[in-house]
């Protein structure tokens, strides 16, 4: 597959097999991710791979309360209220692997780069069959102190991006986007 194709047919991904990611294929995609182009060569991206589809469900679990608990504080979760209650819900689509993008804060465009690099990350997964989703029910809850304390995430590093990936059960169709919005061109 080209990248155009990539591009083309790569969409949100919310339905795995439970095939496994081996370790060997997290690397490609997180030595992939790091190809990424990086303001002043700063490189600012660190990782967290997570595998173990218990402490993913746990994840879950304490994610849908704590949204819920303070829905007040994440008005743009409001229309998912439903969803947070429903048992069935998982958070991150059921995967049995995360991947957590964090940048150094101490570059100036640690979030820029970082998501540079979630980008080639997802377009190298959707290249091998392993679909992705940017999941944004987790932004506040992969930045506890606790959470990286867990992980080993130096305080210096804040979130910038978490995705859940899988095999995809079935090839989905191309998103349909509107026309680009363009200011000038001339």
């Amino acid at each position: 597959m080209n990248v155009k194709e990539c591009m083309n047919s790569r969409r949100s991904v919310r339905s795995y097999t439970d095939e496994i990611i081996s370790d060997e294929v997290i690397n490609e995609l997180l030595v992939l991710g790091t190809k990424a182009a990086t303001g002043s060569n700063g490189q600012p991206w660190g990782f967290v791979v997570i595998k173990d589809k218990e402490a993913i469900q746990a994840m879950s679990d304490e994610i849908k309360v704590k949204i819920h608990d303070s829905i007040e504080e994440y008005p743009y979760f409001r229309q998912y209220e439903s969803w947070l209650t429903n048992p069935k819900f998982n958070v991150f689509n059921r995967a049995n692997c995360i991947m957590v993008i964090y940048g150094d804060t101490s570059s100036h465009w640690y979030d820029k780069d970082c998501t540079l690099a979630a980008a080639n990350i997802i377009l190298a997964a959707q290249d091998m069959g392993i679909g992705t989703c940017w999941i944004g029910f987790a932004e506040r809850y992969c930045n506890t102190p606790e959470f990286k304390a867990k992980y080993n995430v130096p305080a210096n590093y804040d979130l910038v991006c978490t995705l859940s990936m899988g095999y995809m059960k079935m090839q989905m169709t191309p998103p349909e986007r509107k026309a680009p919005t363009v200011f000038y061109n001339k």
